[in-house]
């Protein structure tokens, strides 16, 4: 068995050597201009991305086929839901070592990673409780691949990066399971726990943050934490209950149910579809994806001011207005109550969402979905353009694409448009030019396009053309 274990490793390192070889070969020859000629020959039928070298080599996969040919494999614990190496980026931005490779583990209540102790043992330091966790694919420049972050209210952020996108989209995908089980199994006593405020220890912001979260507190003794930092305790007791900053009171003011079953008080938000959802709602949306629904706490998450500005200005009864403007017209449809099945919830949520199914399309939308699409895209930019959010939120939710572009205008895309549009005079309707930004960002607004073959950023275009208020919006997000 040894030796059948040994001769496959050989053949795979073999196999990699030689896809390697040829790929540093197309590589030179890409360089050099080499396509046509003798550089021809070289390349043809090869690949020439780097997608596809990556595939070509089987590098992604390597670790696997490496593991399936083990002289030893431990057997897995029940408890972990995932395991394995990944980067760290220090949070000293003077660090030595900006990026440091640990084990994680992910468990059904937790995760944390190993260190090396003093002695030379290994030491679990703990990330975050997985029910009070969000995770958040991160945009970072290209040479930063496979990053996603990782944020909870009692613990600072950590930025993390995997190796390979295999192994990105399983932590990321495990971690979003874990918390929608949680989510779904009715384990909401988090929402009950008392969140410590050091107004000496964290300052004005940080204190806001947990001012904001509504939560019952009580002074509690401090722990050493990760960093050797003192930070304050989880405390389950009820004491003084803590008012609700103002910004989440009249969002909660706004929307006292869930925009999909009626639950009362809901405390949960989709950012870039601006409602409020019940709890068993959040697990639905959270497992549709990002792409589709970003799912954030009102009460345990920081949201930023634009955040805040967004969600008042859309709001469950608009949005549903849109979203369920045409559930007449679907025969045997009726929407689900707080009391229904989370099966009932959740096949409702895709419809709605997922599918676009009880969208009211009217005769001047178009003909067909081409038509239809083709007039979206414009009623997007147009709104983008006047930074009317409403008429953005309706255009998106019909379906059109944030990235599209205007060749008659520059071929900018609505954040561009957006972003330098030029403020009216007093007696006008006030712009909503922060909100409506914030929205395309949320639904995945790229940061660059291309004009006349330059590719041009979007805080460079802003600059000149953009008012203060969104020069330093746009400061803030890329800080």
């Amino acid at each position: 068995m040894i030796e059948n274990r040994g001769t496959g490793l050989l053949d795979v390192i073999s196999e990699i050597k030689i896809s390697a070889a040829n790929a540093s070969i197309i590589a030179d020859a890409i360089r050099r201009g080499q396509t046509t000629g003798m550089g021809e020959s070289v390349i043809a039928d090869q690949p020439t991305t780097l997608d596809a070298i990556e595939e070509e080599t089987n590098l992604w996969i390597l670790p696997k086929i490496l593991s399936n040919h083990a002289i030893h494999l431990r057997e897995k614990d029940p408890d972990i839901e995932v395991e394995g190496w990944l980067y760290k980026k220090a949070q000293n931005r003077i660090a030595m070592n900006s990026w440091s490779r640990h084990w994680f583990v992910l468990n059904k209540s937790g995760i944390y990673y190993l260190k090396e102790g003093s002695a030379g043992s290994l030491e679990k330091v703990k990330v975050c409780d997985i029910m009070l966790s969000t995770v958040r694919e991160c945009k970072v420049p290209s040479t930063l691949r496979f990053c996603f972050e990782i944020f909870s209210p009692n613990s600072r952020p950590y930025m993390l990066q995997a190796s390979g996108p295999e192994n990105y989209k399983m932590w990321v995908n495990s971690i979003r399971r874990c918390i929608e089980r949680q989510l779904s199994d009715g384990n909401s006593s988090v929402q009950n726990q008392s969140l410590k405020i050091d107004a000496t220890k964290h300052g004005r912001t940080t204190s806001r943050s947990y001012l904001s979260a509504g939560s019952d507190t009580e002074r509690s003794p401090k722990r050493a934490s990760d960093d050797g930092s003192c930070s304050s305790i989880i405390e389950t007791k009820t004491m003084i209950s803590v008012p609700l900053n103002a910004e989440v009171q009249k969002i909660l003011e706004m929307n006292r149910v869930c925009a999909d079953c009626g639950e009362k008080n809901p405390e949960w938000a989709s950012l870039n579809l601006g409602v409020l959802i019940c709890i068993e709602c959040s697990g639905v949306h959270r497992s549709l994806g990002v792409h589709v629904s970003k799912v954030r706490s009102l009460k345990l998450d920081k949201l930023s001011s634009a955040e805040y500005l967004l969600l008042l200005s859309i709001g469950n009864d608009f949005a549903n207005s849109i979203w369920e403007g045409g559930i007449s017209n679907q025969k045997g449809w009726s929407k689900p109550t707080s009391s229904d099945s989370r099966k009932s919830k959740e096949e409702w949520i895709k419809s709605k969402y997922l599918w676009r199914g009880f969208i009211d399309h009217k005769e001047s939308d178009g003909k067909d979905q081409n038509e239809r699409i083709s007039k979206f895209n414009r009623d997007l930019y147009d709104a983008s353009k006047t930074c009317n959010i409403k008429a953005v939120a309706e255009a998106l939710a019909k379906g059109a694409d944030v990235n599209w572009t205007n060749e008659q205008d520059g071929d900018k895309t609505a954040l561009f448009a957006c972003v330098t549009s030029k403020r009216e005079n007093a007696s006008s309707q006030k712009k909503q030019y922060i909100e409506t930004a914030e929205l395309l960002l949320q639904n995945g607004s790229k940061t660059d396009i291309s004009i006349n073959g330059e590719r041009k950023s979007l805080l460079d275009f802003a600059l000149g053309n953009a008012s203060e208020e969104i020069m330093a919006y746009l400061m803030s997000k890329i800080s």
